[in-house]
């Protein structure tokens, strides 16, 4: 039997001397911490951005059933930068932002809300949701449920893309911060990750390890020209997408949930470049004009805010080419809530004109990071060239 155990540990000894550094490492960072755990530390963890799998959307549906809040910002990435310090009552909101890919997740999501459901829905629809084929709408929406729950499974995939990462040449090390309330590698790193009400700082871009383009957006524009992934030209605005909302809308009146939906916006010079070939891009140009009976139907506003010039921002106010900053994304409500007295009754007038009146900078309301240099200019109320 010794023999046999020893045999098992000659065996054994260069898988551990493999895979046990990378368990260090993906520990050190916590990288292997639990649903429970992420979305149970919600209310007092700093940060979370985990750099080997993304469940943030199952965490956030955890922090749903934990907290019950009665608003909720829905969409992709786009909406991340909503906060709750504008709400009368800041423990009311919570950002689902990347809770949704695409637009037949949107049902998918409400149905499977965890206990009781929100009053209000701050809803951010992206355009290239509508400039889609029919074998993007056969495509199922996504499971807020399945994920790997044991100790091992995660374990195991995160070492798979720590190796891809390895072999790409893209593996990040480093010390990082020792705060114990940060959660994964990009926390630690960069200050980068989902704040304790579900929206995003971004602090690879504030710090400057990561540009696009130094504002020129031409890594965007490129995308563009090869009519590439979010920036493909479509041939119309596919009605199934429309379709999808509608339902959605639908479900939402039957729950007595308020819906305000919006357009997010692009930075001037890409909605030009975009402009340049409108007839390629109706789910940018058209799609206001054919969604917008939708929602009236519902006895629901739908804003369009697809030109950031539209909320007298300049193109400083954005993190990149499809992203907007947090001093665009308070214009965007001010907007939104002097035509919604619902919306206004749940904000705190006060809090969003001091912070209008004297933003931090052109990409953060509040200091949190200082911005690399140079550093961007604060806000400035005049249109792009």
């Amino acid at each position: 039997m010794k023999r046999f155990y020893l045999k098992c540990g000659v065996f054994l000894l260069p898988l551990a001397l493999v895979f046990l550094p990378i368990i260090y490492h993906l520990e050190r960072f916590r990288e292997l911490e639990s649903i429970e755990v992420m979305a149970g530390g919600g209310r007092n963890a700093e940060l979370i951005s985990l750099a080997y799998s993304d469940p943030m959307h199952l965490v956030k549906q955890e922090v749903l059933k934990n907290r019950q809040p009665s608003i909720i910002a829905l969409g992709t990435s786009r909406v991340l930068q909503i906060q709750k310090f504008i709400f009368h009552e800041p423990a009311d909101f919570y950002n689902c932002g990347r809770s949704v890919r695409r637009v037949q997740d949107l049902k998918s999501f409400l149905s499977s809300y965890p206990g009781k459901k929100p009053t209000m829905i701050i809803l951010g629809l992206d355009q290239d949701f509508f400039g889609v084929g029919d074998e993007d709408m056969e495509r199922e929406p996504r499971s807020y449920t399945s994920y790997e729950t044991t100790y091992s499974s995660r374990a195991v995939k995160a070492s798979k893309s720590f190796f891809s990462l390895l072999q790409e040449g893209k593996l990040e090390l480093g010390e990082g911060s020792g705060d114990a309330s940060r959660i994964g590698l990009n926390a630690r790193l960069y200050s980068d990750g989902y704040r304790s009400d579900g929206s995003y700082l971004y602090g690879k871009r504030l710090l400057g390890e990561k540009s696009d383009g130094d504002y020129e957006f031409a890594k965007t524009i490129k995308r563009i020209d090869k009519r590439k992934g979010r920036f493909a030209s479509a041939e119309r605005v596919h009605p199934k997408a429309i379709e999808e909302v509608d339902s959605f809308l639908e479900l939402c009146k039957e729950h007595q949930i308020h819906v305000v939906g919006f357009f997010p916006p692009y930075p001037h010079k890409v909605y030009r470049r975009f402009a340049e070939e409108r007839a390629e891009f109706p789910h940018v140009f058209e799609i206001q004009g054919l969604l917008e009976p939708v929602f009236v139907k519902h006895g629901f506003l739908l804003f369009d805010f697809s030109d950031i010039a539209l909320l007298g921002s300049n193109d400083f106010e954005t993190f990149d080419g499809y992203h907007a900053s947090e001093t665009a994304y308070l214009k965007i409500m001010d907007k939104m809530v002097a035509a919604e007295p619902l919306l206004e009754n749940v904000m705190d007038m006060n809090i969003m004109r001091s912070l209008l009146s004297n933003p931090y900078s052109a990409r953060q309301l509040r200091a949190e990071l200082e911005e690399a240099h140079p550093k961007l200019p604060a806000i400035i109320n005049q249109q792009p060239k």
